[in-house]
Parts: structure tokens; C-alpha cells; sequence
């Protein structure tokens, strides 16, 4: 615990608000119902008294004791046991008048002076402060009672608050105003999902990251989703890294640039998981270590894809030169799947990274924030050197999916169909490698028992049709013959 820092034990909480709430604060925790507002002051309690024996009193005026304990208990926290060892206490107030503010406050101060209470939550401080005759006096209270006696005790308190959907105010209008800092929960629902997101307002004395995080609801009580902060790459990096497909090498100068990110798009069945293949198992012939994360293809598959084309997947594995996770996705678990590959590189500090695909992901998730989360995802990649592939649908000759990904690749690669004089054949065409002089002519690749050979390029195809993939050519008024290469 940082020092004059009371840390809430609510994962990666601490890291926005420079290492925990100052000592001696006035909190403001407001929300939605339902969005975990008890939750987290609980786990507030819970942390300080188990971890720190910092004991704490927690006063309601809506749940009761024995409700509080038991759903507490089903998240982890066993607040019967700090209890008995007199490192907590739940004052139960179910209603409370004007005659009885007074007394109520003095009780309070008199238990936490018994137990030595170091934190405190009132839960709601609506009810509390609707009983003084107005707003103006429940002010005053705040600042005298809640504010100066419990600061100078030093004491930490959280005051819950309720915030009614599509209404700005919080409580009676004064908590956020009177709070030296103050936590928004809100809830949304987005693709049928409930999404809960977390946002610091204001931290009087704390330099605080103000921008909204997400976070759930688990086991063990409440998860935030932290997304990484992007450090600038410190150095140049020069390093051209092989595709493991000669030809495809030669057309971007001798390979990809280290720490660049590179889509290859297509319709399904081009070829899109075998050129990611290639990438990964050519880092492995270098001794490079490769993650790479399916969305589409379990393992085993993967693995007997390789070995068709005579590649010692098998040792790439053992040696943990490559590493395969093949991870379900959907818009219930896209947090978690994000922290555990965030997880998994990591552990490994890869050279190289594949995603196959994410279209998977960009379908789980709203359009917007699935943007953010790749940009910050493939810069903080980039810093810290890592070369990025992944792989998206694309039905359109122009490859662009429908967040148009495609326009923070370094380098994009289309993979379509054409069909030739009857024949249908695999064609692929770098649109874009950025800082490289490239050509972009159509090139014939064909899939072979070794894995991807380059052929000839396409001529006399004087335009690119913004066409389904494998919608034939003979309506279009464009010739196309092959040039064969030696």
C-alpha cells in the first residue's frame, strides 16, 4: 500500500486513482441499480479490514445484516468471520427520521471510535440525507460530521448514491458537489449485452485516468478491464521479418517490418489461415517464438493443416516455438478473452502474433469500441516490438471490413478468386505497405503440398471490380491472361 493511500483491493482499481483513495476522504460512489454499487464498497471493507487490519463499519439504510452477509458470502467475502474478530461491524438502520439524525450520527461515531474504524461506508446517504429538513443542512452535516471529524480520525468513507437512468443528478444534488472524489457506475446494453463501465470523475489530490473503463461482476466480486497504456517504440526498428512465402518477400522488399501490423483479408477458403501459418512457422525455422490465437480453427486442426505441408509442428510445439490457443468468443466473455490473451503475450513475449481471425471479434463487439481496443491493442504490440498478423473477411475485392481495420494496418494483402478463361484461380494483391515502394499488380498464388507458391502476375487486368470475391469476371468487360514466371 502506497503511502497516505487507502488501497480497495478491486482489481486494477488502484492503478487509475495513483495507488488508492487519499486517506482520510470523502467518496462519492454513485450508480445505476444493479450496477455493483454495494459490491464494490463491500469489497472496500472487506480488503482493508483482511489485508491491512484497517477495521470498518458499514452503515445501511436499505439491506440488512444477514442479507448483506449471505450475498457477500457468495462472492468470497466472509464478513461473519471480521466480525468475531472485531474488525467490522453493519450498523442496520431500515428507516430513519429527522428526530433521529442526530442520534443515528452519534451512534456511528461512537462505534467507530470503539472499533478504531479506519474505513466507512454509508449506504445510501440519500436516505441519510433526506431526512434533514433541506439540502442546505444536509450540507452542513456532511462537511462538519462526515467531512472534518472523520477526516481528522482519519478515516476513508465511501457514500453510496442511487442515479436514476437518463437522469443527470445524483441523489439530492449535493453528494458529488461536497465529495472529494467521486466514482460513476453506469449500465448500458449493447448487442444484447449488459455492459457496465466504470469512470473516476474527480480525485481531489490524485492524478487520475479519466477515461472510462469496463468491468464485470465475478466470483470474487468486481473486475475492471484495464486497457494498456501505449508507450512509444523507444527505437528503430530495421528488422525485416520472412512471411515464410518467397514471393510474397520479395513484393515487400525482403518481408515485413519488424513491429508492423499486417491484415490479409479474404472470402472464406482464399488461403487467409495458411499464409498466417506460413508467418508463424517461418518464425519458428528462426528460432522466433509465435503466438497464435484461433477463432475459427480448434488446435488439432491447425496442427494437422501444417503437417500436410510438411511442417514439424509437433516440435515447434514441445519447443514452445509456437504457441496455439484456440479461444471461443462471444459478447458475454469478450473482457476475458481480452485479458487472457493480454495474458498469454504476456508470459510468452512473442516475436510474432496472429489472429484468425478477427472478424469474430469485431462481430462481438460495438463498432466504436472495437476500433479503440485494436488501435491501443496493436500500438502497445508495436512498442514493445512485436509483429502483428490477423486475418478478416472481407467480400469485397477492396479489402476493407466494416470497421475499416484497414486503414491502421501497416500493411494489408487481399486474397480473392478469379476465374480465368473457366478456370477459377487464387490471386493476391498487396493494397497498401506503408513506407515501402510496392507495385500492385494481381499476382496467381496457388496452395500446394508444400504450402504457398507464388506464380505469375495477372496482365491486361486494367481494373479492380468492387465485385463479390467469387463472382466471375465474364460480365465485366475486363481481359485478364496470366504471365507466367521461370
Amino acid at each position: 500500500m502506497i503511502e497516505d493511500r487507502v488501497s480497495t483491493g478491486i482489481n486494477a482499481f488502484d492503478t487509475l486513482i495513483d495507488g488508492g483513495f487519499p486517506r482520510g476522504s470523502l467518496v462519492l460512489v454513485a450508480g445505476e441499480a444493479g450496477s455493483g454499487k454495494t459490491i464494490f464498497s463491500a469489497q472496500y471493507l472487506y480488503h482493508g479490514a483482511s489485508k491491512f487490519a484497517e477495521p470498518g463499519i458499514y452503515v445501511s439504510f436499505a439491506e440488512n445484516r444477514e442479507t448483506f452477509l449471505a450475498n457477500m458470502k457468495k462472492l468470497n467475502m466472509d464478513f461473519q468471520r471480521l466480525e468475531q474478530e472485531t474488525k467490522f461491524k453493519f450498523l442496520d438502520y431500515a428507516t430513519i427520521t429527522e428526530k433521529a439524525v442526530t442520534e443515528t450520527l452519534t451512534n456511528v461515531l461512537n462505534e467507530m471510535d470503539r472499533l478504531k474504524a479506519r474505513r466507512l461506508v454509508i449506504d445510501p446517504f440519500t436516505a441519510l440525507a433526506q431526512a434533514f429538513k433541506g439540502p442546505i443542512d444536509a450540507r452542513i452535516a456532511v462537511h462538519t460530521i462526515l467531512g472534518k471529524m472523520l477526516r481528522q480520525a482519519g478515516c476513508t468513507t465511501l457514500l453510496i448514491a442511487e442515479k436514476t437512468s437518463g437522469v443527470r443528478q445524483i441523489g439530492l444534488g449535493i453528494e458529488e458537489f461536497v465529495a472529494d472524489g467521486f466514482v460513476l457506475l453506469t449500465l448500458s446494453s449493447e448487442k444484447g449485452h449488459l455492459e457496465r463501465r466504470l469512470q473516476i470523475i474527480k480525485m481531489r489530490g490524485t492524478k487520475a485516468r479519466k477515461e472510462g473503463v469496463t468491468y464485470d461482476i465475478k466470483e470474487n466480486g468486481i473486475t475492471i478491464y484495464q486497457r494498456p497504456q501505449v508507450k512509444p517504440t523507444k527505437e528503430t526498428l530495421d528488422k525485416k521479418l520472412s512471411t515464410g512465402i518467397r514471393g510474397l518477400d520479395e513484393i515487400l522488399g525482403g518481408g515485413l517490418p519488424q513491429a508492423s501490423v499486417t491484415m490479409v483479408a479474404g472470402a472464406s477458403g482464399t488461403g487467409k489461415t495458411t499464409v498466417a501459418l506460413h508467418f508463424v512457422v517461418e518464425g519458428a525455422k528462426r528460432n522466433e517464438r509465435s503466438l497464435f490465437v484461433s477463432l475459427e480453427e480448434p488446435e488439432a486442426k491447425l496442427i494437422q493443416y501444417g503437417e500436410r505441408f510438411g511442417w514439424d509442428m509437433r516440435r515447434f510445439l514441445d519447443e514452445a516455438l509456437i504457441v496455439i490457443k484456440y479461444l471461443v468468443l462471444d459478447r458475454d466473455n469478450v473482457n476475458e478473452w481480452f485479458l487472457e490473451v493480454n495474458d498469454l503475450l504476456a508470459g510468452l513475449h512473442p516475436a510474432r502474433f496472429v489472429i484468425d481471425s478477427v472478424t469474430s471479434i469485431e462481430r462481438a463487439m460495438v463498432k466504436d469500441e472495437y476500433v479503440e481496443q485494436m488501435k491501443i491493442w496493436n500500438s502497445s504490440l508495436a512498442a514493445a516490438g512485436v509483429t502483428v498478423m490477423f486475418t478478416a473477411s472481407s467480400e469485397t475485392a477492396i479489402p476493407v471490413t466494416d470497421a475499416e481495420i484497414s486503414t491502421f494496418a501497416d500493411n494489408v494483402i487481399s486474397l480473392r478468386d478469379l476465374e480465368v478463361e473457366g478456370t477459377l484461380k487464387r490471386a493476391l494483391t498487396l493494397f497498401k505497405a506503408r513506407g515501402l515502394a510496392h507495385d500492385r499488380y494481381i499476382r496467381e498464388f496457388e496452395i500446394t503440398p508444400k504450402g504457398v507458391a507464388m506464380k505469375g502476375r495477372f496482365v491486361d487486368a486494367w481494373k479492380i471490380p468492387e465485385v463479390p470475391l467469387r463472382r466471375s469476371f465474364a460480365n465485366e468487360d475486363t481481359h485478364v491472361r496470366v504471365e507466367h514466371s521461370e
